[in-house]
């Protein structure tokens, strides 16, 4: 599987996208790679479904906090991929409680800056073999 499943910009494209805004498209692209819900999506995005399907009619661009939170759920799915090298792997563990995270799933931290930080270092101790 190739390292850049998700076609992740280079790091000094990603602010300049960020700002722009990234298309309802991969918004789409995310929550099916993730294998979560466009509802779930739009839950950690902190936006509604009604906005999502509005955009997605109207073919507009997410705003520059909801591109952040897009690009930080697409990041931390690609480290987890990386880490456990199999897609269904990947997003079981995304959605499954962890000790480690104060019995939450991974996915219910990634709504925040500093829930994504814990669950990238929790990967990292993972892929280092310090937790497993």
């Amino acid at each position: 599987m190739p390292k850049n499943v998700l076609e992740l910009p280079q790091e000094l494209q990603i602010v300049s996208i960020i700002r722009q805004g990234f298309s309802i498209i991969s918004v789409i692209k995310v929550a099916e790679y993730c294998g979560i819900s466009e509802s779930q999506m739009a839950a950690l995005l902190a936006t509604s479904e009604r906005t999502i399907s509005r955009r997605k009619k109207d073919q507009k661009p997410l705003d520059l906090s909801e591109s952040d939170r897009l690009y930080r759920i697409a990041r931390i799915f690609a480290h987890t991929l990386d880490v456990f090298e199999n897609v269904e792997t990947a997003r079981d563990w995304l959605k499954k409680s962890n000790r480690a995270l104060a019995g939450k799933t991974p996915l219910e931290l990634l709504d925040t800056d500093a829930g994504t930080q814990q669950v990238d270092e929790l990967l990292n101790k993972i892929e280092y073999g310090v937790y497993s």
